[in-house]
């Protein structure tokens, strides 16, 4: 086991883990069940990272396997809100997994290129749902707003008692989870 910051920053992927599983079992929409489903396999393997002591060149495999999943799950969000094909979603997610798999093997910064990615996927959502009628768009507004809190304080790597960045962008990301459910509950 870890400890510290590490230690707590695996206990809030519990949490994320928890309220996915709760969200993936209560939901009846099959898009939204695609991205519970990954939200568990990503914080599942965060909890990993995070929680497990291992040597270096293990936690980058980890840590490879992790990107590729989180590219996966910001396509999947694509797909519940642009209606994209999930074969469209897996040429994307492939598409970006190689270019930050090529900036690893050059020692280049890839997860600025996915931090990079996240963005421009946000703000093509956040389009899509202002521009759409549904019932419920503030939830995933508002939602996409609380992440994008989150995201800002772990790129200045915010510290709070005992929570480093990692942590508190999971505290939002938990916070995320709720409202989006929230908006899909209002919606079906």
């Amino acid at each position: 086991m870890t400890s510290g910051y590490e230690l707590t920053t695996a206990i809030t992927n519990i949490f994320i883990f928890i309220v996915s599983l709760f969200c993936l079992f209560k939901i009846k929409s099959k898009p939204w069940k695609y991205f519970y489903l990954f939200m568990c396999i990503d914080s599942f393997m965060g909890v990993i990272a995070h929680g497990i002591k291992m040597s270096q060149r293990t936690n980058d495999i980890i840590w490879i396997i992790l990107s590729i999943l989180f590219t996966i799950t910001i396509n999947l969000l694509l797909y519940v809100f642009k209606n994209i094909k999930i074969k469209n979603v897996i040429i994307l997610s492939s598409i970006l997994s190689v270019i930050m798999l090529i900036q690893l093997f050059l020692n280049s910064n890839y997860l600025l290129t996915f931090v990079i990615y996240v963005l421009i996927a946000f703000l093509i959502i956040i389009y899509s749902v202002i521009k759409s009628n549904y019932k419920n768009q503030k939830y995933f507004l508002i939602g996409f707003i609380v992440q994008i809190i989150g995201g800002i304080l772990m790129l200045f790597k915010t510290k709070i008692w005992i929570l480093n960045h990692n942590g508190i962008c999971h505290l939002f990301t938990v916070l995320t989870l709720i409202i989006f459910y929230l908006g899909i509950q209002k919606k079906d």
